[in-house]
């Protein structure tokens, strides 16, 4: 899949140093091998993720978290959010939680 918003994977690893250990590199890798034709088939490549419509949020070790957008037909996912468990999303309405 084409992965847009990598900047803020990147910047996740960069705070998050040794306490992610490896684990945004791997799903930058993931992400962008992917090819999932479905929100169905995202779920169950992540099982502990929540999925809501386009929205995906996969739980990181150490309190962490990201939040993105997929979109399967056109084979592309956003990033919108990428750092601590208990941070806000980066847009929507305040106070909105995926579920």
């Amino acid at each position: 899949m084409k992965l847009m918003g990598i900047s803020r994977l990147h910047e996740l690893a960069r705070r998050a140093r040794d306490g992610l250990d490896g684990a945004v590199p791997a799903l930058v890798s993931e992400l962008e091998a992917g090819s999932w034709r479905s929100m169905a088939e995202i779920a169950q490549f992540y099982p502990s993720a929540v999925i809501d419509g386009i929205k995906v949020r996969i739980p990181l070790n150490g309190g962490y978290r990201v939040d993105l957008l997929a979109d399967c037909e056109a084979q592309m996912v956003l990033i919108e959010y990428a750092g601590a468990t208990s941070g806000a999303r980066t847009t929507g309405k305040a106070g909105s939680k995926v579920t």
